[in-house]
């Protein structure tokens, strides 16, 4: 038996904006965490089935394939389904939100965004991960 430490997720971040996956990937790393990127949506979808990582950083209009349909592939397959899905996008409208999680994500950030709120998101996402803990809550229905 190894005494090493576990290895780090992965995290893959799939955005076309070069300077924006360099920016959150040097993050990522100086923050302790491993980190691959893709540049379009299919490239990233290919990386999710391929790298099996633990957290997709989702750009939602990306070439290739938007980002909500690479999220509801991800989320409707049982080999993937438990990957986390952090959807980053410019599309701040209450109906984008609620289109991103009814198709999948398990959180939505819109750009421009602080780097630590990201980073404490990543974390909180990476938690749930780790203990599987079901996202949303039991709904209770409330007599008033």
């Amino acid at each position: 038996m190894s005494d090493s430490p576990p290895t780090m997720p992965l995290i893959l971040i799939a955005e076309d904006e070069s300077d924006t996956a360099r920016w959150i990937a040097f993050h990522l790393r100086r923050n302790g965490y491993r980190s691959a990127v893709a540049r379009d949506g299919l490239s990233a979808l290919n990386a999710v089935f391929r790298r099996k990582p633990s957290l997709v950083i989702l750009d939602r209009m990306m070439p290739q394939m938007d980002g909500l349909k690479v999220c509801r592939l991800v989320k409707s397959s049982p080999v993937t389904q438990q990957t986390r899905i952090l959807m980053l996008t410019a599309m701040a409208t209450l109906e984008n939100k609620l289109e991103a999680f009814q198709n999948g994500a398990d959180d939505y950030l819109t750009k421009p965004f602080e780097m630590r709120e990201l980073l404490a998101r990543v974390k909180a996402l990476l938690k749930l991960r780790a203990g599987e803990a079901p996202l949303l809550p039991t709904v209770h229905r409330c007599d008033t």
